[in-house]
């Protein structure tokens, strides 16, 4: 009997962080104009990189709570859909520690993503506060170029 209680003490113990509170954060962050690097030919093509920077928000105009730095990377052309894939990746860098993001999302031809776009990626790293952050992230585009982006997450104790 001690054995068992043993047992399940160290699985308990093992899998405290399978019990973590769910956290979750809302951001706006500002529009950026990205810079863009057209490798050859021009127009669409693999390894055209976008990168962005700006500043995060806790509601539409409201207060700066962050900065963000961005950068995607063309890695396929479905010329038949005029469709892209870019992977994407973004630290969101805050007073107490930054968190990093990860996704391959789908986009128009070289077009900015539009009124309605969305996607879901993983949350995969943090630094200060948010060392051991695992979770995912929702981007939504709504109306006027405005961005949302909601953080669900977990942080191991």
């Amino acid at each position: 009997m001690k054995k068992a209680i043993t047992y399940i003490a160290l699985f308990i113990g093992l899998n405290m962080a399978a019990f973590a509170e769910q956290l979750q954060s809302v951001e706006y962050p500002d529009a950026a104009v990205p810079q863009v690097l057209d490798v050859m030919p021009a127009g669409p093509s693999i390894g055209d990189m976008y990168t962005s920077e700006g500043s995060l928000r806790s509601s539409i105009g409201g207060p700066v709570v962050g900065e963000y730095f961005g950068q995607a990377t063309l890695v396929h052309l479905n010329d038949t859909l005029t469709r892209t894939t870019r992977s994407f990746m973004v630290e969101s860098v805050y007073p107490d520690g930054s968190i990093y993001k990860l996704n391959l999302i789908q986009t128009d031809h070289g077009l900015p993503l539009k009124e309605g776009h969305g996607h879901v990626g993983a949350i995969v790293g943090g630094t200060g506060k948010y060392s051991g952050i695992r979770g995912s992230y929702e981007y939504e585009m709504l109306a006027g170029g405005v961005a949302k982006v909601t953080n669900t997450y977990w942080l191991a104790k």
